[in-house]
């Protein structure tokens, strides 16, 4: 049986890699109750959100694909508004479009809410595995390795056919297992059987405490989920599941674009701290950016395009990188040269996507 981490450390030059330092609250964002965080504005109305131990409880699920076995799993959007209104969900709108995509399982649901998936299936007993790259330059990773790998038909969306063709995210969160097995109501969970955001589950009570992310959108402190993206590199940095067949959603319009900084400020206690090489030397989250996201609108998806940007070195010499907490700013900080494409020219799309739903905006 693997440890409750389901970590390989690996050791680079002097500093130890830990991709829990993706997750964990560090800095000004540390989960202190008498800083009064509250959330401000929640999306994701079925959660139930503990800014003291940055987590969201969600309903877990439990569904069976249509060969027999056991799917738990959890909803967090749906692209028709009466169904996010009447469960819960975050209505976007957005995964309309990916109705008809190849990588978009189908399911049928009874009149008791319970799914029977035709495909899909995710296998959680790899270790994950992530060595930053040699010093100063610690991002792309010299090894990720994700801890949880779908297989070739597996995406969280979900089409219902019964249900006149409405689109779930459903992540899945274990496979295949008894309740028995995935029984850690007090936390501690065995990663080779849960999917690494867990904090703690609990079939008997039919929760999922699930870790938070941290980052921003609008101005604004936002927190929300991460579950799957169609890169290892990318499920590794975020700690979710490897899903290579969800590449096609990309090109469908299903989509939303999320910013991430690579070579921003580093340093615990500096306000501007931020970027993937802060997260990698164990510094905190790296903080990426929402783009264009103040409210729930008709294009809302949580399926987020990645662009990464790199800080030039003209900008780090003229000391100005500074903490980029909307879109507009990063665009428009592109548009001026002083933030690039780590592959060259203007901040693009890298063709990675990450399954992200937003839960909300908080105080800080």
């Amino acid at each position: 049986m693997k440890s409750g981490r389901k970590l390989d450390r690996r050791v680079c030059g002097s500093m130890m890699i830990l991709v829990a330092s993706f997750l964990a609250p560090q800095g000004s964002l540390a989960a202190d109750p008498a800083a009064g965080k509250k959330i401000t504005k929640l999306f994701l109305e079925s959660g139930q959100v503990d800014l003291e131990r940055e987590v969201v409880t969600l309903p877990l699920r439990r569904g069976r694909l249509s060969s027999g076995e056991a799917v738990w799993f959890v909803l967090t959007d749906v692209s028709n508004f009466d169904t996010s209104k009447k469960m819960g969900l975050t209505w976007a709108p957005g995964l309309t479009n990916a109705k008809d995509l190849t990588s978009t399982r189908v399911a049928e649901m009874d009149d008791s809410g319970n799914f029977t998936f035709k495909s899909g299936r995710v296998d959680f007993s790899p270790s994950q595995s992530l060595v930053g790259g040699e010093a100063p330059k610690l991002f792309p990773p010299k090894t990720a390795r994700a801890g949880s790998v779908g297989d070739a038909h597996y995406s969280p969306l979900v089409r219902v056919t019964n249900k006149e063709d409405i689109v779930f995210n459903a992540p899945v969160i274990a496979f295949n297992v008894g309740p028995e097995k995935i029984s850690f109501c007090n936390g501690s969970p065995d990663y080779s059987v849960v999917t690494d955001s867990v904090a703690s589950i609990c079939p008997d009570k039919g929760t999922v405490d699930l870790k938070l992310r941290f980052g921003f959108a609008d101005g604004k402190h936002l927190r929300y989920l991460s579950f799957d993206a169609n890169s290892e590199e990318s499920a590794t940095l975020e700690s979710s599941t490897f899903a290579p067949a969800e590449s096609d959603i990309l090109q469908s319009g299903a989509t939303e674009v999320i910013y991430t900084i690579v070579n921003g400020k580093m340093g615990v206690k500096d306000p501007d701290r931020q970027g993937i090489e802060s997260a990698l030397n164990g510094e905190g989250p790296s903080l990426d950016i929402l783009a264009h996201f103040t409210e729930i609108s008709a294009g809302y998806s949580p399926m987020w395009d990645v662009r990464l940007a790199e800080w030039t070195k003209e900008a780090i010499s003229k000391d100005q990188r500074k903490l980029i907490t909307d879109g507009d700013d990063l665009e428009a900080k592109s548009a001026s040269g002083l933030l690039v494409s780590p592959a060259g020219g203007p901040v693009k799309t890298t063709g990675n996507l990450v399954n992200c739903p937003v839960v909300g905006f908080t105080n800080e």
